[in-house]
């Protein structure tokens, strides 16, 4: 599979979202997602999308620690 963050995704990250029970709307240009008082807010469908993912896997733990930071930093500067 290849996909590149564009338009064609918009949708179906939408879907995606919805398909997890969430309510989404948008209020002055941010895109919202609810459920079960989770909150997220993102710029797009698929940042939202990301953030509900992230949430899911790394759980109450998603900050990241000094090793992981100096990890990224050193691959993406």
């Amino acid at each position: 599979m290849h996909l590149v963050d564009a338009a064609n995704v918009m949708t179906p990250a939408y879907l995606a979202i919805l398909s997890k029970g969430y309510s989404v709307w948008s209020d002055k240009g941010l895109m919202l997602a609810e459920r079960e008082g989770d909150r997220f807010i993102a710029d797009g469908p698929v940042p939202l999308l990301g953030l509900i993912a992230m949430a899911e896997i790394r759980g109450e733990m998603r900050q990241a620690s000094d090793q992981e930071i100096g990890q990224f930093i050193a691959l993406f500067g």
